[in-house]
Parts: C-alpha cells; structure tokens; sequence
C-alpha cells in the first residue's frame, strides 16, 4: 500500500501539463475491438484503469503495449466475446466492451462491472437501450447478452449517461439503416469516440449535441490509425481547484480549458485573474482565501461535471464564506465528506446537498475511499496546516497519472511513500 504525504501551505506556480482523458481512452480501447487492426492513441497515461483495460483486451485475443506515451493496440484475433471476470469486476468502463463485442461477435457475458463506489451507479441504462434495438439480456449473476437480432431504431436515454451513450454508438456502427439516440450525453469524451469511429470509416453524427445519428456500414477500416484524444478535463480541473485552494499562478494553453467552461466560469467570479498572455497562452491568478463559489450544481455536461464535485468541494474548505453544492449525478457521492471532516471542515450534508463553510484545515491521517474524494483529500492536504497524509492512493492512480510528480513541479511538497 502506498500514501502520500503532504505539507501543507505552499502556492502553485508554473506550466499546466496534462494528458489525454482517461475517459476518452477507455471507450477507444474498447471501440478498438470492432475494427480488427491497430489503433495507437496518443498521449495516453499509464494509469491503474488503462492497465486493467489492456489486460481485459488481452484476456481475450488483443494485444496492448506502451511506447512512450503511446498506447498501441491490435485487435485483429480477438476471439473471445466472455470477458474475464476477476478484471470487469475491478472497473466499470469493462461494460463499454459489451458494445463493441455485439458489433463485432454478436453475444457479450460479463459480470457486473467495478469501479468507485460514489453511490448507486445502476446498468438499466444500458440494458434498456440495447433491449430496444432488440438484444436479449440476461442478468444473474452475469450479465448475457445476445444481440444477433439487433436492429437500427430510434432510442431515447432516461438520462443522458455518458456510457450508455457510447454503447449504443458502438452497437450501432455496423446495423443497416439509421439509428438515432435522442438525449444523449453531449460530453467532449463522446465527440472522441464519433471521430474515431468515423476515421475508421463509421458514419456517425450529431455529437456534442442532444441527437446522435448513425448510419450503419458493413465494415470498419481494419488499417493503422493513430488517434489524440482530447486532453483530461478533470485532470486539468484538479490541478486548478488545487491552486484555486492554495493561491499562486498557472499559466495554460487555452486548448486545455475549451471543454472546461463551467469551472471557468467559477472561476471567473471567484475574485482570480484570467488574462492573455501571448496568443492561445493564458494565465491564471489565484488569492488565497477568496470568497467561496455561492451555489454550484453538477449535472450532464455542460454542466459542472460530477467528477469534480468532491474537489470543488475540498477547495471550498480553504475559502472564505459559504458554498453550496448540488449533486444530481450521483446524489450519494459525499462519502468523502467525512474525511475532510477530521481535518476540520465545517460541512452540512442534506440528502444531496452539500454546505461548506469555509475555515482553516489541520494536517491529519485520512484514508482515500474512492479515485476523486482521494484527490479532494490531496487537496485539502495542499492547504492544511502541517503534515497530512492521503493513505490508499492505489484509487487516485486509477485517473492520475504520477499526480504527485506534477504537484511537485509546480511547487507542492507531497511525495509518495509505502506503508
């Protein structure tokens, strides 16, 4: 077990550095798989949740290897459409496989997939989209599916789920006819996978938007493709709330922030200083102990993003006044909260309502439950009083990479020690 070990007190200052999205590499990975031929995406960190990917790949015929940065795959004798049920059991984006194994074979089975516990994280989304196309799935201790009498339709999501999304994307790409997913997730990650598949030789369109058409082909380029994702929007978030917290000075590229405009927003009426520094090259100022962030909502995007609501909420802990933060995501994910708490946070928790009243942190022992409370947790070490230290970071190395490597770079004292 390893944790990180945190004195507190120090601004961040420097070049904001980030890699591709995890959640954009996980639906490649998996989309990778319908088109039997080498995928090498770019920029792409070697975090816990890609490893496990490419060990499920290769569980089933696929190879996956790193060069640098750059993840190379070859789907061509995948053979297998059972994935292997020690790893999906350890990571939720195992369900993206489902998409592309009834695009390719057919037929899925899986158990039900992993991931953080942030509350109830239900599969009925997908199951209800995949039926309506005309799957037949089976749920018991496994999930079954057969998807020989799949169907180009017209689908219509619940809720805008980023996953389910892209399942059905995947499903999709090789039915005659068109198919249309109306209220789909419009995340950036989703615009990745349409321009892959669609280099690869899909037809898709619409994403980004709240209707999704795609136009089946009979088969998918089978050529070499290289990809960049879109760079992680939550990765460049953290690091932000992090000096947010702290105060100091980030200087950014502004292709780093494009998807990012909720954040900024906060930002921009939290008292920091925004300014143009030299052509797409901006910087950003942050005082410490500003004024809290007034009420915050999180929702599908373009709303501020879930994935950076327990950070938001760390960094309010080092402000002045009250923020307010509605969860209608993941309504139970303030689990967190009570790590915090042993460094004396002041926070309310109303069924899906958070309240935090800004004050001083002290150093403590906490204990990271899942990938992004433990970032809250780093960044409340960042800004407390002494020494804190961040236990079970195996959770935050799911979506960072060497997270405490570029902290240090831009001037935090944290390092990384077995325990």
């Amino acid at each position: 077990m390893e944790k990180f070990v945190i004195s507190g007190g120090n601004k961040l200052y420097g070049k904001l550095t980030a890699n591709s999205a995890k959640n954009s590499i996980l639906p490649l990975i998996a989309a990778s798989i319908i088109c039997e031929g080498v995928t090498e995406i770019e920029n792409c960190p070697k975090i816990k949740d890609v490893i496990i990917m490419c060990e499920i790949l290769r569980k089933i015929g696929g190879k996956a290897e790193f060069s640098g940065d750059k993840l190379i795959l070859d789907t061509t004798d995948v053979f297998s459409w059972e994935l292997p049920t020690d790893l999906t059991g350890e990571i939720r984006a195992s369900l993206f496989i489902v998409g592309a194994l009834l695009s390719r074979f057919g037929y899925a089975l899986m158990q039900f997939p992993g991931g953080c516990k942030i509350g109830e994280r239900p599969v009925d989304i997908h199951i209800d989209g995949l039926r309506c196309m005309g799957a037949t799935v089976t749920c018991s201790d496994e999930l079954v599916f057969n998807g020989k009498n799949l169907k180009s339709q017209t689908v219509t999501l619940r809720f805008p789920s980023v996953g389910a999304t892209e399942n059905l994307i995947m499903s999709a790409v090789k039915l005659k006819g068109k198919t249309v997913i109306k209220n789909c997730a419009k995340e950036p990650e989703i615009v990745d996978l349409q321009n892959y598949l669609n280099m690869r030789g899909a037809k898709i369109s619409g994403a980004g938007k709240d209707v999704i058409e795609i136009e089946g082909v009979d088969k998918l380029s089978s050529k070499k493709v290289s990809f960049t994702p879109s760079i992680d929007r939550i990765e460049v978030g953290t690091l932000l709330l992090s000096a947010s917290a702290v105060g100091g000075e980030l200087e950014f590229d502004g292709e780093m922030v494009k998807n990012s405009y909720s954040l900024m927003k906060i930002f921009e009426n939290n008292a920091c200083k925004i300014y143009n520094n030299n052509g797409n090259i901006y910087n950003i100022e942050f005082k410490r102990r500003s004024l809290g962030f007034g009420k915050v909502v999180t929702g599908p995007y373009p709303d501020f993003p879930t994935d950076l609501q327990p950070q938001l909420v760390a960094c309010a802990c080092a402000h002045t006044g009250l923020t307010a933060v509605e969860e209608k995501v993941f309504p139970e994910r303030f689990s967190y909260t009570e790590q915090l708490q042993l460094m004396g946070a002041n926070i309310d928790l109303y069924k899906n309502l958070c309240l935090v009243e800004g004050g001083n942190l002290h150093g403590e022992s906490v204990v990271a439950g899942d990938l992004r409370g433990g970032a809250s947790l780093v960044i409340a070490g960042l800004v407390a009083d002494g020494e804190t230290q961040v236990k079970n970071v195996g959770h935050i190395d799911r979506g960072y990479y060497k997270l405490e490597e570029k902290l240090t770079r831009l001037g935090a004292k944290i390092r990384r020690e077995r325990y």
